[in-house]
């Protein structure tokens, strides 16, 4: 199967919620509760806050799709810190792939994307948050050059849950 990735126009703020809903269930489902994963994607992955980030100047959106078909099967998200330069500093606020296609290079090449994307900028700072339990995106992000900076507690329905904070310093 082949696959491509591109940075998201209007239209594609329909399939970002979806896959985003479903990939956070998929990553999450088992290890927080139940509730607080419903109300944290119906809160924040809604077809309108695609909507209002995609229109944002501080937010950067990619999409990864099947070829044939043109299926939504992952994203990611890039938004600038406040009180900076657009994009100097920024989070890296989500990436996510179908964990069916985990391993056919999809998240590098939104890594990729994100990397060029800071470059062309010159950006100074991308920094993270990852569920401690999320192992597999841990060494993902390691793989990259992200660096653990420190321990967050990040809200989502009622819980909170203990997040990981990375950070990558880029090369001037």
């Amino acid at each position: 199967m082949e696959f491509t990735t591109r940075v998201c126009r209007p239209g594609d703020e329909q399939a970002l919620s979806l896959v985003a809903v479903a990939t956070i269930l998929e990553t999450y489902a088992g290890i927080t509760t139940g509730r607080d994963l419903v109300q944290y994607v119906t809160a924040e992955l809604s077809v309108a806050n695609f909507s209002r980030m995609m229109g944002s100047d501080r937010a950067r959106v990619w999409i990864a799709e099947t070829v044939a078909g043109e299926c939504a099967v992952g994203y990611a998200v890039a938004v600038s810190d406040e009180d900076t330069k657009l994009f100097s500093s920024f989070e890296l606020k989500r990436l996510y792939i179908f964990y069916r296609f985990h391993g056919k290079g999809l998240g590098r090449r939104l890594m990729e994307d994100v990397m060029s994307f800071a470059k062309q900028l010159k950006s100074e700072k991308i920094w993270l948050q990852v569920h401690g339990a999320n192992t597999h995106a841990i060494e993902f992000y390691k793989r990259f050059g992200f660096i653990q900076t420190g321990v967050d507690l990040f809200q989502a329905g009622k819980g909170s849950y203990r997040v990981l904070t990375f950070g990558l310093t880029l090369p001037r």
